[in-house]
Parts: structure tokens; sequence; C-alpha cells
């Protein structure tokens, strides 16, 4: 067996951005194991440029307690999964 193999998977969390599941797993070697694993739908991470430079959005960042400047950036909501270019635009739109 050259690679992991999952043997159960288990949904632990959803919401509209994501979906947490852990999956136990059993290694080349035979030993069991456990892997979290978040999926997500599409993202998008824009680097919008005006002729001049970048533009940049300040989020403030729950798991940092802080703001931060950063790239536009967010996933679909309701777990759905549009074209590239429509997410795209739709981010910048937020911002």
């Amino acid at each position: 067996m050259p690679f992991i193999e999952r043997v159960a998977t288990r949904e632990i969390y959803r919401n509209s951005w994501m979906v947490l599941r852990e999956d136990d797993i059993r290694r080349p070697d035979g030993s069991p194991g456990i892997y979290s694993v978040v999926d997500k739908p599409a993202y998008a991470l824009v680097m919008p440029y005006d002729g001049h430079g970048f533009r940049l959005v300040e989020q403030f960042r729950y798991p940092l307690g802080a703001r931060r400047w950063e790239f536009p950036q967010g996933t679909a909501p309701g777990l759905t999964d549009p074209e590239p270019s429509e997410l795209a635009e739709r981010e910048l739109r937020e911002e």
C-alpha cells in the first residue's frame, strides 16, 4: 500500500463557508491515525492593480485578534462553486 488509506470519515462541523471532517486513516506501514480536514468551496484572492500600485483592504482576523492589511479574498457562500472570475468580481465588489 503506497499511500495513506482513508478507513472512515465523520463530519464534525459545518457552516455556510466550510466543512470540518475527521478521517480515520491507515498509513503505508499499517499503523492507524487521524487527519482533520477543512473542506472549503471555491476561493478567490484578488490582487487589484490600479496602474500605480496594488490595493489592499484592512480586515480584522479573529484568530489573530488584530487587524491586518491584505488583498481582497474570500469564499463563495453556501458552499457553492461559481466560476473563478465571477467569484473574484464578487470579492472586489464587497470590498
